[in-house]
């Protein structure tokens, strides 16, 4: 990366950082609020008074996150997002935008998700602390906060997302070709089970569903019924279930932990279109499995689904992803343009001499 290059993405950098430690640290009103020094005082329908104190905060967490201490510029540009923010949080307010408990919650919702893995309520929390330093109602108040601000600038600027293009066939297809490795299925078997739980068994329960297991195995394996047949007979018999698994994904961490690494072992080693010639044993119980189809590892093509039995393609996902990189380049450029306008109505007084500290 040459100099200049670097240094713009230094730039930008610590635009994107500002702006997110703005949004997690709010920005407190005039009343109430003790200042030890003024960086800015800002105007558009009330006063909002910026100290000093409270920008190094909001620089402490940034330098955190960047490993490096921020220079006069990057405190300018960290300035400037906060003043973008209470424009554009009191225009919101101005033009009556409003944010119903169901958006908000929908939108925690999908914060939950990203994290990737189930958590609890309270794990949830504990993890919004520790990322921002806040409280729940803090919280919550700063993504409706941003929810309003979002909404205002789409509503101020709808006009420039109307007018954003979908992604061209030939678009999809360069990202394809620069990125077709990401785009892959594991190894993974599909199977359907007949399956004997001995989850809270006791010794002599688990020794009795082992025979039952045994049983139900030796039925199919001597002719005597059909997989079909013990399927159906699972509806009517508490003592097993039966039906179709789905895929099993050899190197999945979740699936293992669950069923047990020697379930899943036992799994791959049996041909497709087969029945185990044993009792499978997991952590949840006794399974008589029959795999139905076997996928080896490889590249998706474009209209490949991204997972076998689910109707998004690799051509839809990556339509997708190109839809949200445009749509996120014009709601910045919508950001700086509404900013311009909200700046040139307000009565900003800038303090830049105690951005020294």
């Amino acid at each position: 990366m040459n100099k200049r290059n670097a240094g713009e993405f230094q730039r930008v950098t610590v635009r994107i950082a500002a702006v997110v430690a703005v949004l997690l640290s709010g920005v407190a009103s005039a009343s109430g609020q003790i200042l030890d020094q003024p960086v800015a005082v800002v105007r558009l329908t009330e006063t909002v008074n910026i100290g000093q104190r409270e920008l190094r905060q909001q620089a402490r967490v940034i330098e955190s996150q960047m490993g490096r201490e921020l220079n006069l510029e990057n405190r300018k540009e960290l300035l400037d997002a906060q003043i973008a923010e209470v424009l554009i949080k009191q225009a919101a307010a101005r033009a009556n935008i409003r944010v119903t408990e169901s958006e908000l919650n929908q939108a925690i919702a999908s914060q939950r998700q990203s994290i990737g893995q189930p958590v609890t309520d309270e794990q949830f929390r504990n993890i919004i602390r520790q990322q921002t330093g806040l409280g729940w109602d803090e919280y919550r108040s700063e993504i409706r906060n941003r929810l309003l601000q979002e909404r205002f600038v789409v509503e101020q600027k709808r006009a420039l997302f109307d007018s954003v293009p979908p992604p061209t066939e030939q678009q999809i297809r360069d990202f394809y070709d620069d990125n077709a490795t990401e785009f892959t299925n594991p190894t993974m078997a599909r199977f359907r089970h007949v399956f004997v739980d001995t989850r809270n068994a006791t010794a002599e329960q688990r020794t009795e569903r082992r025979r039952l297991a045994d049983e139900l195995l030796r039925s199919v394996r001597n002719g005597n019924k059909t997989f079909d047949q013990l399927i159906a007979e699972a509806d009517d018999d508490p003592r097993f279930s039966g039906g179709d698994f789905g895929f099993l994904i050899r190197q999945e961490s979740q699936q293992s932990q669950l069923l047990g690494r020697p379930f899943v072992d036992a799994v791959f080693q049996i041909e497709e279109g087969s029945i185990g010639r044993e009792v499978i044993e997991s952590n949840v119980g006794f399974h008589v499995v029959q795999v139905t189809n076997r996928r080896s590892a490889r590249i998706l093509g474009l209209t490949d689904p991204i997972f076998p039995g689910q109707s998004v393609t690799v051509r839809d996902q990556i339509r997708n992803h190109l839809t949200n990189v445009n749509q996120q380049r014009v709601f910045q450029r919508a950001v700086n343009e509404v900013v311009s306008e909200l700046r040139s109505e307000a009565d900003i007084r800038l303090f830049e001499q105690n951005l020294n500290w």
